[in-house]
């Protein structure tokens, strides 16, 4: 009778260990905060003016820069495995972000908005104890993709022209695989993005 109890309990031991083995744990990625939970206010166009002045006529020059914008993440990553110990800590690698923009539809035109792609390296090793947060900056606005998709709203007759082109949601989904359990993780984070013709700081240009 004993030597059936003990059997028992070795094959229900064994059988948990398998089990815990085979436990894929989701969402164990995730994003603490994007720009510090705040909007992100996106400049099309910084300008400039000068004059110079020949022969008693001045001449006033304008120009104009289209800047990328970058935003700061944090990210965290809790995986305990099956609770065996292991030589290496688990580490999510963030190898893709997928950035999608939904207008909020201020005008009956809102701007045609291309979902962005990046390519990104950044490391977040794991902490059991989930204290651990990952910080790093990206940029999920390029000048090009700026330009491209708010080509017919850059006014560059009127520099000092101000006012808010649209209000657009971006949802920022972080992709990659954790290099020790060898299996895909996934995060996603959302920010609000004010697009528009802001004041600009002549001090400031190219900044």
């Amino acid at each position: 009778m004993r030597r059936s109890l003990l059997g028992l309990l070795t094959v229900l031991a064994a059988g948990s260990l398998l089990v815990m083995a085979g436990c894929q744990r989701d969402a164990t990625l995730r994003v603490v905060s994007i720009n510090n939970g705040n909007a992100l206010r996106s400049d099309l166009s910084d300008f400039y003016q000068y004059s110079i002045t020949e022969d008693d006529e001045t001449e006033v020059i304008t120009l104009y820069q289209v800047m990328p914008d970058s935003l700061k993440v944090e990210l965290q990553y809790v995986e305990i495995g099956a609770g065996l110990p292991t030589w290496t800590p688990y580490e999510a690698l963030i190898s893709e972000v997928t950035v999608k923009f939904t207008s909020k539809n201020l005008t009956d035109d809102p701007p045609p908005y291309e979902e962005v792609r990046i390519s990104l390296s950044q490391s977040c090793v794991a902490d059991a104890s989930g204290k651990t947060i990952t910080t790093f900056y990206m940029t999920p606005i390029s000048a090009a993709w700026k330009q491209k998709v708010f080509v017919d709203f850059i006014d560059e007759d009127d520099p000092y022209y101000t006012d808010i082109i649209d209000l657009a949601e971006a949802r920022i989904t972080f992709s990659g695989y954790d290099s020790v359990a060898g299996r895909s993780v996934r995060a996603v984070g959302t920010v609000p993005v004010e697009f528009g013709n802001f004041f600009d700081d002549p001090s400031r240009f190219g900044k």
